[in-house]
């Protein structure tokens, strides 16, 4: 079909595996398939270090631009940051005629989702630089917890994530923003904060063991007087 629509996944983690982002990004993109889209998905890093070029032509050649990313210290993880900053040059050289969106899922590993605020802020200034009408970001804590799993098989536990993709999906479709309830879903806990914490110690503690570092948990090397 001449006029199927494109929607370009750009993955934002610097894991090739086992990303959260990766999961939540490929749940859209397949809901996008199943509605007609031309989709296909690119790992930012890794293409950064291989082909920017075709980086740049397929950003120019979509009308969906779906960029999932982990959240790196309130921002960008830094090759989110190279891409988009290639982007917005490359696309301030031409003239681009084609109408396209934007939207954008976050997710941070503490369990607050207003951590993610910065970084949509960004997002959202990146898109209207660079003449993406923004659709909007759905932003989520506690993203260790789906720890790169498809989270269509998580259950219970996704059923407001997987809710607020489908959501997404179809606004993406009307080209139209996300709704409210879309982000207001995706905004709410996976597990209760408690919980989450426990399970987070027990995990930095057996790798702290794996790795030989038990002992080093705790220490404060720059600490004055030390």
């Amino acid at each position: 079909m001449l006029n199927q629509k494109k929607a370009l996944l750009l993955i934002g983690s610097p894991k090739k595996r086992d990303s959260t982002s990766a999961a939540l990004g490929n749940y859209l993109l397949n809901s996008l398939y199943q509605k007609g889209f031309i989709i296909e998905e690119l790992h930012i890093l890794s293409i950064l270090k291989t082909d920017l070029q075709k980086l740049l032509n397929r950003v120019n050649d979509c009308d969906i631009l779906i960029l999932s990313f982990p959240l790196y210290v309130d921002s960008l993880p830094s090759p989110v940051i190279r891409a988009l900053e290639a982007i917005d040059a490359d696309r301030k050289k031409k003239q681009i005629h084609r109408k396209q969106a934007m939207m954008t899922i976050i997710n941070c590993g503490f369990p607050e989702t207003f951590h993610n605020d910065t970084a949509l802020k960004i997002c959202k200034s990146f898109a209207h630089e660079t003449h993406f009408k923004w659709l909007g970001g759905l932003a989520m804590g506690g993203g260790g917890a789906i720890s790169g799993r498809a989270i269509e098989q998580l259950g219970g536990m996704t059923r407001n994530i997987t809710r607020a993709l489908d959501m997404a999906a179809e606004a993406v479709m009307k080209d139209a923003p996300i709704p409210a309830e879309a982000l207001e879903l995706m905004s709410r806990k996976l597990l209760p904060i408690g919980l989450y914490t426990l399970v987070g110690h027990i995990g930095w503690k057996s790798q702290a063991k794996k790795n030989n570092a038990k002992k080093k948990l705790y220490a404060r090397p720059y600490q004055e007087g030390k």
